[in-house]
């Protein structure tokens, strides 16, 4: 497939800029907005022709975690843009994986549209970056060529170019810079007792999470299976008890998952317009990688080959096997001569390893509480359960791999996980690539919340940038501000999404440390307020009033003591939530 560079590629063999994102996905395209949005110059080097990895380029078109108020900022730009297209945003919810489902094509629409909106940001496509240099204390050069081909390298001749920059950043779907940069980084899983995780393994292995190589099939009545590799039905026993069509014993304990039968399977990732996203978990289109496929650049792309071959035949499998040629891959969805996205689904890269590692314990509840534990640095939310993909989960009971997570609840992310801490003070790190363990990867790698951390890395780089100072060094309260000046959220109130009148009250409340990981995660303002949470809310808000009403009532105006009383209007109904919040949020406001 040819690439077309941008023209500046065609033009000088140097450039100086204030931000060099390596990677354009889902994290690396946000953050080259939002920095661009907050004036600093920006290239995007982007290896594939499209931009958005998992959201577009992968073909992973259902966005997962975050919903409703959980998704602001980038991410309910995109959700309203696909409700604009498709008539509302009721009209996404075609599968029962995703509230918000939608075709790759149309995705990629509205991401090119914000591309070609944004003068401040340069995207080069068909590039990738072969050299990381360091020629000063926040100086950096990079050399920048034409990717290379399965057999050929990439060139480094006449065809590259040097760009100087203050601020790099790794948003690659395979954390490839972190390995360009010389950042230490792990692969696969961490002992027990590396990070004091209990569902971590006794020992630390390089067991990783699969990758897929998604297919987006259309509904075609009346055609016929398509032409393959694929001829004996010896080869499809890999895929049999993916449904209950083909599944002689679905035992789930032999198996290491639960069968579903053929309309819970089709429907589980069902998109507009007749549609279907091929990324079903059991016993189908999963595929494993080891070290090698992140290490050697040949390695991988040999393996990917194989991954799309594996895709194919498991679709020629429900086309044959299971009765169903009627379903065919789509060929109005990618630029790619086999219809199959450009690039594959990573779920888990290179994770960098600095001394602030985002565990488990991050991510999960304290007792009874809704959340995980606050903390008072956040720039992204996600709420995504931990989610692992192995092949090895469904081998023979005596042999699988056995993994059994904790729930966890909605967490926050801090900034502590995209810094090096090697005394390279230009480089950043997004996508999943970021310092967090096997465990939390996987709640971390979904496309809303790598999209918020993409955010808010590219808040942090123009400051960096305009101020002249390390990324590590920018002040993160100057950070958050612009994070919710954009809608993006910091801690999650499901009901009070981007938009709503009390978001920037209940943000600020929670990043003043009144709101905090004990209380629930719907507001429901409309609702009376118990007069415990009051009292609990005006002692952390410490705004010098007082709750003079029975814990287990609701509470009455005449029940609060000035100052927070002459913030509330004058009523005989007891006090909404809404209004608490509102009248709470302007007495710290006065007080500042």
């Amino acid at each position: 497939m040819p690439y077309v560079h941008g023209p500046w590629f065609r033009g000088p063999q140097s450039r100086e800029t204030d931000v060099v994102i390596y990677g354009g996905g889902a994290g690396g395209l946000c953050a080259g907005l939002q920095a661009a949005r907050l004036g600093a110059e920006v290239v995007l080097l982007e290896p594939s022709p499209w931009v958005g990895g998992m959201l577009t380029a992968a073909g992973v078109s259902a966005l997962d975690g975050n919903k409703y108020g959980a998704g602001g900022g980038l991410v309910h730009d995109f959700r309203q843009r696909l409700a604009d297209h498709y008539g509302s945003i009721e009209a996404l919810f075609t599968g029962w994986i995703s509230l918000y489902c939608y075709e790759p094509h149309v995705g990629q629409r509205i991401l090119e549209d914000w591309v070609a909106r944004e003068d401040r940001m340069t995207v080069l496509r068909g590039v990738e970056a072969t050299r990381y240099e360091r020629v000063g204390t926040r100086t950096r050069r990079v050399e920048v060529t034409p990717v290379g081909t399965d057999l050929e390298p990439p060139c480094c001749n006449d065809a590259s170019q040097t760009l100087t920059t203050s601020v790099f950043i790794d948003a690659t779907e395979y954390g490839d810079g972190l390995a360009l940069a010389g950042i230490d980084y792990r692969l696969g899983r961490e002992s027990r007792d590396e990070y004091g995780e209990s569902a971590a393994p006794p020992d630390a292995d390089m067991e990783m999470q699969d990758l897929t190589y998604v297919a987006t099939l259309v509904r075609q009545p009346g055609a016929k299976p398509i032409p393959t590799s694929v001829q004996d039905r010896a080869s499809w026993d890999e895929f049999e008890c993916s449904t209950t069509v083909d599944c002689s014993d679905p035992d789930p304990k032999k198996l290491g998952h639960t069968v579903h039968d053929w309309e819970k399977f089709i429907t589980y990732s069902e998109l507009p317009n007749n549609k279907y996203l091929l990324n079903w978990p059991h016993e189908a289109n999963d595929f494993p990688v080891n070290r090698a496929y992140f290490e050697n650049r040949y390695y991988r792309a040999k393996h990917n080959r194989a991954a799309k071959q594996h895709t194919m035949q498991f679709v020629k499998y429900m086309q044959t096997e299971l009765g169903h040629a009627e379903w065919q891959i789509a060929t109005d969805e990618y630029p790619t001569d086999d219809h199959l996205p450009p690039i594959p689904y990573l779920r888990e890269s290179r994770r960098m390893v600095n001394d602030h590692v985002m565990t488990q314990e991050a991510v999960l509840p304290d007792g009874d509480n809704p959340r995980a534990p606050s903390i008072d640095d956040a720039i992204a939310v996600g709420d995504y359960f931990i989610d692992h993909h192995h092949a090895t989960k469904h081998l023979p009971p005596d042999c699988r791999i056995d993994e059994n997570y904790p729930d966890n609840a909605p967490f926050q992310v801090p900034p502590s996980v995209f810094f090096p801490e090697n005394g390279d003070e230009s480089f950043l790190v997004g996508e999943k690539s970021i310092a967090v363990s096997h465990i939390v990867n996987g709640c971390t790698r979904l496309q809303p919340v790598v999209m918020l951390m993409g955010q808010a890395l590219g808040a942090i780089s123009a400051f960096a940038a305009q101020d002249d100072v390390a990324p590590a060094d920018v002040d993160i309260g100057r950070v958050q501000s612009a994070l919710l000046d954009a809608g993006c959220q910091l801690y999650i109130m499901y009901d009070v999404p981007t938009g709503h009148d009390l978001f920037r009250p209940v943000q600020e409340l929670a990043l003043a440390g009144v709101l905090r990981d004990d209380d629930p995660t719907r507001l429901e303002p409309e609702k009376p307020i118990p007069s415990a949470w009051a009292t609990k809310w005006c002692n952390r808000a410490d705004v010098g009033a007082s709750i003079t009403a029975p814990s287990n009532g609701p509470l009455q105006r005449d029940d609060v003591a000035a100052p927070l009383r002459n913030h509330l209007s004058g009523s005989d109904t007891p006090v909404t939530r809404g209004e608490f919040v509102q009248a709470l949020y302007a007495a710290i406001k006065k007080n500042r």
